[in-house]
């Protein structure tokens, strides 16, 4: 039987601790820290984080220019 995958909550946490240790959270060293994953799932993993990233800081961004 084939391993599980992983999930966006486990390139999350691999993230941060990579983030902890000044290390940057590319495909690559993501890999790593994970042991397992291929580079298009963990790429698929942080496409999806920076969307979601983005689109915070921008709906942020809009709210303040209205208040002002």
């Amino acid at each position: 039987m084939g391993r599980k995958g992983i999930s966006l909550v486990d390139v999350i946490r691999a993230t941060v601790s990579l983030r902890k240790q000044g290390r940057i959270a590319g495909p690559f060293n993501l890999r790593l820290e994970l042991g397992r994953g291929s580079y298009a799932t963990i790429g698929r993993h942080l496409r999806r984080l920076a969307l979601t990233h983005t689109s915070g800081r921008h709906s942020r961004a809009y709210s303040s220019e209205s208040d002002a």
